[in-house]
């Protein structure tokens, strides 16, 4: 249902101001207009919001500046520059031993790794570099072939 309250014109009494004769504006009234809306925008125009200058809003400005400065400054982490050979020259070999056994790491698994061989590539070079004398390679070589031996002779 319609709950608004629908009335004819011709119902209306005469004397309404709705069944009076129709409206005219004063004369000049439209010319007049849009200058009159002009000095009313302006008057209306004065900013919101706005922001003054004081010594404690820029001290805590400075102040929260250089808190986020301290926070970042903090919790960077430092670049970690790659160690030297001569760092790690100190460290004994039971010291390795021990950490890979700490870090749950089979040396041998660590030496058969391809990208251990494929890092050295083909250059034999690299072998120059190692430390490693003669005498100890060609004792590794006898017993491996020692191993190898036993094994297949079992």
């Amino acid at each position: 249902m319609n709950d608004k309250n629908l009335y004819r014109l011709d119902e209306l009494p005469p004397e309404h101001p709705l069944r009076q004769p129709p409206f005219t504006a004063p004369d000049g009234y439209f010319d007049a207009l849009p200058s009159r809306v002009q000095a009313r925008l302006a008057q209306r125009s004065k900013p919101a919001f706005t922001i003054s200058w004081s010594w404690q809003r820029t001290a805590a400005t400075l102040a929260g500046a250089s808190l986020i400065a301290v926070l970042v400054w903090q919790t960077l982490p430092e670049r970690q520059e790659s160690l030297g050979s001569e760092a790690l020259a100190g460290v004994g070999k039971e010291t390795i031993a021990a950490y890979l056994d700490e870090q749950g790491i089979d040396p041998y698994e660590l030496a058969d790794s391809d990208q251990i061989h494929s890092s050295m590539g083909n250059d034999t070079t690299a072998i120059q570099y190692l430390n490693v004398r003669p005498d100890d390679i060609q004792q590794l070589i006898d017993e491996q072939n020692v191993r190898e031996s036993t094994k297949l002779g079992s």
